[in-house]
């Protein structure tokens, strides 16, 4: 791969990363309001356990987690961590989106004003290459 390739490449990865993190998130917020949600606390966690192993959306977005480490490993091996890392935030981005098309959430102002920050954020970040 040409040394000009490997900007685009590792972008592309970066937000195919992103993108199945949030994904799996958002699986998971999806899947623990079909099942009932899970409390740590209860007696009744050993059952909780079990519908949370049945259910499919927690079990896709525990491979898609996994999806998103594999890809989260070859960034690591071919990025610097400190220029890497801050860019994770555009998963905040992501998951405003994600919750608010389709999990119903309910987005105000306040948090779409703090989507716009870490937006320009992010840009400061990548630009500081």
């Amino acid at each position: 791969m040409t040394t000009q390739a490997r900007p685009v490449r590792n972008t592309l990865v970066l937000l195919a990363c992103l993108t199945v993190m949030v994904s799996a998130q958002t699986l998971w917020k999806s899947g623990l309001g079909v099942i009932g949600g899970i409390d740590i606390g209860s007696d009744a966690l050993g059952t909780q356990l079990v519908r949370m192993i049945k259910s499919w959306r927690i079990m896709g977005g525990i491979a898609l987690f996994g999806l998103s480490t594999v890809l989260w490993l070859d960034l690591l091996s071919k990025m610097e961590l400190s220029h890497l890392y801050p860019l994770v935030s555009f998963t905040y981005v992501l998951a405003f989106f994600a919750g608010w098309i389709w999990l119903g959430e309910t987005p105000n102002l306040t948090r779409f004003a703090g989507i716009v920050v870490i937006c320009f954020g992010i840009l400061l970040v990548a630009r500081a290459e």
